[in-house]
């Protein structure tokens, strides 16, 4: 009898020594919302990007941030990302100091491996006519204001229809 309690024993945890790797998870995927054509050392660029579980379901990390290094291992450069209202998606001002091959990763929390993103080459910086510096994104004043401009002209269009009808009503009573 206490054979075959051992040997019912020992085949239980040999079964949840095997199931743990099948709950592990399989890892964090890292993707851009998109990246521009060209980077150059001294530019400021906003990368959105979103963290995905299994490369499926978004992921809340505890704490993100892409790392660069240069190829020479002389620049290391961290930028934090910062979590909007979508679930899983961050925003991290980038900005290169040097021209230059870069490797970046971005870190998924403390739970996930850092994502490998491979090699980036910084092209070296714009030259500047002013003395100022550009700012991160600035809004064309004429396109922010055509979705307002077309509000309007919709409200207006709906004042001008009832209008017309109620007077056509009026006419119609009389008639």
């Amino acid at each position: 009898m206490a054979r075959r309690l051992a040997i019912a024993l020992l085949a239980a945890l040999s079964l949840v020594a095997l199931s743990v790797p099948a709950l592990a998870k399989g890892g964090a995927v890292t993707r851009f919302d998109s990246l521009p054509t060209d980077f150059h050392a001294g530019q400021v660029y906003s990368l959105g990007y979103l963290i995905k579980m299994d490369g499926v379901e978004p992921y809340k990390a505890d704490r993100t941030e892409i790392i660069a290094s240069s190829a020479d291992g002389k620049t290391n450069v961290v930028f934090p990302g910062v979590a909007d209202a979508t679930p899983g998606h961050y925003t991290a001002q980038v900005s290169f100091p040097t021209s230059g091959t870069y490797q970046w990763k971005v870190t998924q929390g403390s739970y996930f491996a850092p994502f490998d993103l491979g090699s980036i080459n910084v092209l070296p910086a714009i030259a500047s006519t002013s003395s100022s510096s550009t700012p991160l994104a600035t809004g064309d004043p004429i396109r922010d204001a055509i979705p307002f401009a077309a509000a309007g002209a919709a409200l207006f269009a709906t004042f001008v229809l009832a209008r017309t009808q109620r007077q056509r009503r009026r006419l119609m009573r009389t008639a």
